[in-house]
Protein backbone atom coordinates (compact mmCIF):
# COMPACT_ATOMS: atom_id res chain seq x y z
CA UNK A 1 0.00 0.00 0.00
CA UNK A 2 1.39 3.30 -0.85
CA UNK A 3 0.58 5.69 2.36
CA UNK A 4 1.55 8.71 0.47
CA UNK A 5 -2.06 8.26 -1.23
CA UNK A 6 -3.63 9.50 1.79
CA UNK A 7 -2.34 12.86 1.77
CA UNK A 8 -4.00 13.46 -1.93
CA UNK A 9 -7.51 11.87 -0.01
CA UNK A 10 -8.00 14.80 2.44
CA UNK A 11 -11.21 15.94 1.25
CA UNK A 12 -12.63 11.99 1.10
CA UNK A 13 -10.96 11.05 4.85
CA UNK A 14 -13.08 14.95 5.67
CA UNK A 15 -16.40 13.23 4.87
CA UNK A 16 -15.17 10.35 6.34
CA UNK A 17 -14.42 11.75 9.81
CA UNK A 18 -17.45 14.14 9.35
CA UNK A 19 -19.85 10.93 9.27
CA UNK A 20 -18.30 9.25 12.25
CA UNK A 21 -18.61 12.03 14.37
CA UNK A 22 -22.01 12.90 13.07
CA UNK A 23 -23.37 9.93 14.03
CA UNK A 24 -21.15 9.59 17.77
CA UNK A 25 -23.50 13.58 17.89
CA UNK A 26 -26.79 12.03 16.86
CA UNK A 27 -26.67 8.96 19.05
CA UNK A 28 -24.91 10.21 22.09
CA UNK A 29 -26.11 13.72 21.92
CA UNK A 30 -29.57 13.60 21.76
CA UNK A 31 -29.80 10.02 24.19
CA UNK A 32 -29.39 8.74 27.66
CA UNK A 33 -26.80 5.97 27.90
CA UNK A 34 -28.33 2.66 28.91
CA UNK A 35 -27.11 0.85 31.74
CA UNK A 36 -24.67 -2.53 31.16
CA UNK A 37 -27.65 -4.64 31.83
CA UNK A 38 -29.99 -3.08 28.99
CA UNK A 39 -26.95 -3.51 26.59
CA UNK A 40 -26.88 -6.23 23.89
CA UNK A 41 -23.26 -7.47 23.20
CA UNK A 42 -23.81 -9.65 20.81
CA UNK A 43 -26.04 -6.93 18.62
CA UNK A 44 -23.14 -5.06 19.47
CA UNK A 45 -20.63 -7.32 18.31
CA UNK A 46 -22.59 -8.05 15.24
CA UNK A 47 -23.27 -4.37 14.38
CA UNK A 48 -20.17 -2.88 15.60
CA UNK A 49 -17.73 -5.62 13.14
CA UNK A 50 -20.04 -4.04 10.37
CA UNK A 51 -18.89 -0.65 11.08
CA UNK A 52 -15.34 -1.88 11.60
CA UNK A 53 -14.97 -3.75 8.46
CA UNK A 54 -16.77 -0.72 6.29
CA UNK A 55 -13.74 1.51 7.89
CA UNK A 56 -10.93 -0.38 7.09
CA UNK A 57 -12.65 -0.82 3.56
CA UNK A 58 -11.92 2.82 3.43
CA UNK A 59 -8.95 2.47 4.67
CA UNK A 60 -7.60 0.13 2.63
CA UNK A 61 -9.04 1.98 -0.96
CA UNK A 62 -7.25 5.39 0.49
CA UNK A 63 -4.27 3.41 0.71
CA UNK A 64 -4.32 1.55 -2.89
CA UNK A 65 -6.77 3.97 -5.18
CA UNK A 66 -5.34 7.20 -6.51
CA UNK A 67 -8.23 9.77 -6.29
CA UNK A 68 -10.59 9.74 -9.21
CA UNK A 69 -14.21 9.04 -9.95
CA UNK A 70 -14.29 5.32 -9.22
CA UNK A 71 -12.36 5.90 -5.94
CA UNK A 72 -14.71 8.66 -4.94
CA UNK A 73 -17.97 6.97 -5.20
CA UNK A 74 -16.62 3.64 -3.62
CA UNK A 75 -15.71 5.73 -0.35
CA UNK A 76 -18.63 7.83 -1.03
CA UNK A 77 -20.70 4.43 -0.90
CA UNK A 78 -19.31 2.82 1.88
CA UNK A 79 -19.16 6.00 4.63
CA UNK A 80 -22.90 6.17 3.99
CA UNK A 81 -22.89 2.34 4.55
CA UNK A 82 -20.52 3.02 7.90
CA UNK A 83 -22.96 5.65 8.81
CA UNK A 84 -25.83 3.85 9.19
CA UNK A 85 -23.87 0.96 10.93
CA UNK A 86 -22.75 3.32 13.29
CA UNK A 87 -25.98 4.63 14.27
CA UNK A 88 -27.17 1.02 14.57
CA UNK A 89 -24.16 -0.23 16.86
CA UNK A 90 -24.87 3.29 18.94
CA UNK A 91 -28.54 2.68 19.15
CA UNK A 92 -27.31 -0.39 21.45
CA UNK A 93 -25.47 2.12 24.08
CA UNK A 94 -28.52 4.99 24.07
CA UNK A 95 -32.43 5.32 24.64
CA UNK A 96 -34.06 7.87 22.48
CA UNK A 97 -37.04 9.53 24.03
CA UNK A 98 -40.19 9.63 21.72
CA UNK A 99 -39.77 13.11 20.02
CA UNK A 100 -36.48 11.65 18.59
CA UNK A 101 -37.97 8.68 17.37
CA UNK A 102 -37.09 9.70 14.39
CA UNK A 103 -33.08 8.96 14.48
CA UNK A 104 -34.72 5.13 14.28
CA UNK A 105 -36.23 5.83 11.14
CA UNK A 106 -34.11 6.84 9.12
CA UNK A 107 -30.91 4.28 10.38
CA UNK A 108 -31.26 2.65 7.11
CA UNK A 109 -31.48 5.63 4.70
CA UNK A 110 -27.92 6.41 4.34
CA UNK A 111 -27.10 2.76 3.84
CA UNK A 112 -29.87 2.63 0.94
CA UNK A 113 -28.05 5.61 -0.53
CA UNK A 114 -24.40 4.04 0.63
CA UNK A 115 -25.24 0.42 -1.04
CA UNK A 116 -26.58 2.32 -4.85
CA UNK A 117 -23.31 4.19 -4.82
CA UNK A 118 -21.29 2.00 -3.51
CA UNK A 119 -22.48 -0.60 -6.50
CA UNK A 120 -22.28 2.71 -9.62
CA UNK A 121 -18.76 2.88 -8.83
CA UNK A 122 -17.93 -0.85 -8.59
CA UNK A 123 -19.58 -0.98 -12.08
CA UNK A 124 -16.86 1.69 -12.77
CA UNK A 125 -14.06 -0.20 -11.21
CA UNK A 126 -15.22 -2.94 -13.29
CA UNK A 127 -15.06 -1.08 -16.50
CA UNK A 128 -11.62 -0.06 -15.36
CA UNK A 129 -9.92 -3.11 -14.57
CA UNK A 130 -11.31 -4.17 -18.18
CA UNK A 131 -9.48 -1.59 -19.43
CA UNK A 132 -6.31 -2.20 -17.62
CA UNK A 133 -6.58 -5.76 -18.65
CA UNK A 134 -6.44 -4.82 -22.62
CA UNK A 135 -3.42 -2.48 -21.75
CA UNK A 136 -1.55 -5.30 -19.90
CA UNK A 137 -2.58 -7.89 -22.70
CA UNK A 138 -0.53 -5.45 -25.41
CA UNK A 139 2.21 -5.21 -23.00
CA UNK A 140 2.25 -9.37 -22.35
CA UNK A 141 1.93 -9.57 -26.28
CA UNK A 142 4.95 -7.00 -26.60
CA UNK A 143 7.08 -8.98 -24.58
CA UNK A 144 6.31 -12.50 -25.81
CA UNK A 145 7.63 -10.60 -28.85
CA UNK A 146 10.87 -9.10 -27.13
CA UNK A 147 11.70 -11.95 -25.34
CA UNK A 148 14.88 -12.85 -27.14
CA UNK A 149 17.44 -11.32 -24.52
CA UNK A 150 21.09 -12.00 -24.32
CA UNK A 151 21.51 -14.03 -20.84
CA UNK A 152 24.88 -11.85 -19.95
CA UNK A 153 24.25 -8.78 -21.34
CA UNK A 154 20.66 -8.20 -20.41
CA UNK A 155 20.52 -6.98 -24.40
CA UNK A 156 18.29 -8.15 -26.94
CA UNK A 157 19.91 -10.99 -29.41
CA UNK A 158 20.61 -10.66 -32.91
CA UNK A 159 17.49 -12.21 -33.94
CA UNK A 160 15.60 -9.38 -32.17
CA UNK A 161 17.65 -6.77 -33.92
CA UNK A 162 17.33 -8.59 -37.38
CA UNK A 163 13.37 -8.39 -36.79
CA UNK A 164 13.46 -4.63 -36.28
CA UNK A 165 15.74 -3.71 -38.96
CA UNK A 166 13.04 -5.73 -41.33
CA UNK A 167 10.30 -3.38 -39.24
CA UNK A 168 12.43 0.04 -40.56
CA UNK A 169 12.88 -1.80 -43.81
CA UNK A 170 8.68 -1.89 -44.18
CA UNK A 171 8.18 1.46 -42.72
CA UNK A 172 8.57 3.76 -45.55
CA UNK A 173 8.44 6.95 -43.37
CA UNK A 174 11.89 6.12 -41.49
CA UNK A 175 14.00 4.93 -43.81
CA UNK A 176 16.67 7.01 -42.75
CA UNK A 177 18.68 5.17 -40.67
CA UNK A 178 22.17 3.65 -39.77
CA UNK A 179 23.51 0.53 -38.07
CA UNK A 180 26.69 0.23 -35.94
CA UNK A 181 28.45 -2.98 -35.28
CA UNK A 182 31.38 -2.77 -32.44
CA UNK A 183 33.45 -4.77 -31.57
CA UNK A 184 35.91 -5.35 -28.45
CA UNK A 185 39.76 -5.54 -28.97
CA UNK A 186 41.71 -8.20 -28.00
CA UNK A 187 38.58 -10.02 -26.47
CA UNK A 188 40.20 -13.64 -27.17
CA UNK A 189 43.00 -12.76 -25.07
CA UNK A 190 41.71 -11.35 -21.93
CA UNK A 191 39.44 -14.92 -21.99
CA UNK A 192 42.43 -16.82 -22.47
CA UNK A 193 44.29 -14.92 -19.63
CA UNK A 194 41.49 -14.18 -16.94
CA UNK A 195 39.09 -16.55 -18.02
CA UNK A 196 35.45 -16.79 -19.24
CA UNK A 197 33.51 -15.56 -15.88
CA UNK A 198 35.93 -12.20 -16.00
CA UNK A 199 35.33 -11.64 -20.00
CA UNK A 200 31.38 -11.74 -18.72
CA UNK A 201 31.92 -9.01 -16.90
CA UNK A 202 33.68 -7.32 -19.52
CA UNK A 203 31.00 -7.95 -21.81
CA UNK A 204 28.28 -6.98 -19.20
CA UNK A 205 30.54 -3.62 -18.69
CA UNK A 206 30.35 -2.89 -22.27
CA UNK A 207 26.57 -3.42 -23.00
CA UNK A 208 26.37 -0.78 -19.29
CA UNK A 209 28.71 1.79 -21.27
CA UNK A 210 26.57 1.43 -24.81
CA UNK A 211 23.56 2.09 -22.89
CA UNK A 212 24.97 4.96 -21.42
CA UNK A 213 26.09 6.27 -24.65
CA UNK A 214 22.93 5.94 -26.40
CA UNK A 215 19.57 7.49 -27.57
CA UNK A 216 15.70 6.70 -25.55
CA UNK A 217 14.89 5.52 -29.29
CA UNK A 218 18.42 3.70 -30.13
CA UNK A 219 18.69 0.08 -29.75
CA UNK A 220 21.13 -2.23 -29.02
CA UNK A 221 22.09 -5.88 -29.04
CA UNK A 222 24.81 -8.41 -28.60
CA UNK A 223 25.51 -9.65 -32.23
CA UNK A 224 27.64 -12.41 -31.44
CA UNK A 225 30.60 -12.76 -29.07
CA UNK A 226 32.06 -9.87 -27.92
CA UNK A 227 30.73 -7.67 -30.93
CA UNK A 228 27.31 -5.59 -30.63
CA UNK A 229 25.03 -3.99 -32.49
CA UNK A 230 23.43 -0.48 -33.08
CA UNK A 231 20.36 0.29 -34.85
CA UNK A 232 19.75 4.64 -34.70
CA UNK A 233 16.66 5.74 -36.13
CA UNK A 234 16.55 8.76 -38.33
CA UNK A 235 20.46 8.84 -38.06
CA UNK A 236 22.86 9.86 -40.59
CA UNK A 237 26.31 7.63 -40.97
CA UNK A 238 27.88 11.22 -39.46
CA UNK A 239 25.77 11.18 -36.42
CA UNK A 240 26.01 7.44 -36.07
CA UNK A 241 29.87 7.43 -36.38
CA UNK A 242 29.90 10.61 -33.43
CA UNK A 243 27.80 8.04 -30.55
CA UNK A 244 29.77 5.33 -31.98
CA UNK A 245 33.10 7.58 -30.85
CA UNK A 246 31.33 8.23 -28.17
CA UNK A 247 31.23 4.85 -26.55
CA UNK A 248 34.70 3.75 -27.89
CA UNK A 249 36.03 6.84 -25.73
CA UNK A 250 34.08 6.64 -22.65
CA UNK A 251 35.17 2.75 -22.64
CA UNK A 252 38.87 3.63 -22.84
CA UNK A 253 38.26 5.34 -19.39
CA UNK A 254 36.31 2.40 -17.69
CA UNK A 255 39.37 1.14 -15.56
CA UNK A 256 38.28 -3.27 -15.16
CA UNK A 257 39.56 -4.72 -12.26
CA UNK A 258 40.48 -8.40 -12.88
CA UNK A 259 41.58 -10.81 -9.65
CA UNK A 260 44.45 -11.94 -11.10
CA UNK A 261 45.73 -8.70 -12.08
CA UNK A 262 47.00 -5.99 -9.76
CA UNK A 263 46.70 -3.22 -12.59
CA UNK A 264 43.40 -1.94 -14.28
CA UNK A 265 42.70 -2.87 -17.39
CA UNK A 266 41.58 -0.90 -20.00
CA UNK A 267 39.57 -1.61 -23.07
CA UNK A 268 39.17 -0.66 -26.63
CA UNK A 269 36.63 -1.31 -29.35
CA UNK A 270 36.53 -0.63 -33.03
CA UNK A 271 33.61 0.13 -34.98
CA UNK A 272 32.14 0.66 -38.15
CA UNK A 273 28.93 2.36 -38.95
CA UNK A 274 26.90 2.82 -42.43
CA UNK A 275 23.45 3.73 -43.13
CA UNK A 276 20.51 2.80 -44.92
CA UNK A 277 20.84 3.01 -48.80
CA UNK A 278 17.86 2.57 -51.44
CA UNK A 279 17.38 -1.65 -52.28
CA UNK A 280 18.79 -2.74 -48.75
CA UNK A 281 17.55 -6.19 -47.72
CA UNK A 282 18.55 -7.38 -43.99
CA UNK A 283 21.28 -9.08 -45.22
CA UNK A 284 23.07 -7.54 -47.94
CA UNK A 285 23.03 -4.28 -44.59
CA UNK A 286 24.24 -6.61 -41.63
CA UNK A 287 26.99 -8.24 -44.31
CA UNK A 288 28.40 -4.70 -45.44
CA UNK A 289 28.84 -3.22 -41.89
CA UNK A 290 30.46 -7.13 -40.74
CA UNK A 291 32.56 -6.66 -44.05
CA UNK A 292 34.03 -3.06 -43.16
CA UNK A 293 34.29 -3.95 -39.22
CA UNK A 294 36.78 -6.59 -40.05
CA UNK A 295 38.86 -4.90 -42.53
CA UNK A 296 38.86 -1.58 -39.66
CA UNK A 297 40.25 -4.81 -37.17
CA UNK A 298 42.75 -6.66 -39.70
CA UNK A 299 44.39 -3.50 -40.15
CA UNK A 300 44.36 -3.14 -36.33
CA UNK A 301 45.89 -6.11 -36.46
CA UNK A 302 48.53 -5.25 -39.27
CA UNK A 303 49.91 -2.43 -37.71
Amino acid sequence: MNYSLAFRHHHLISVVMALILLACSLSFGLGVLKTSAEISWLDVIGEGSISLFTLMWIAFLLLSRPPGKVTTALIWGLALMMFSALLDVFDEFVHHAAEVDWLSMIESIPATFGITILSYGLYQWHLEQLALNKQLQRRESLARDHSQIDVITQLYTADYMRNRIAQQLLDNDHHDFSVVMLDIDDFDSFNRQHGHQEGDRILKDVANVILMNIRANDLACRYAGDRFILLLPQTSQNTANDIAQHIRHSLQHLAFKAPASNQPIYQSLTYAADEFRPGDQIDSLIQRINRRLDQRKSLIVNV
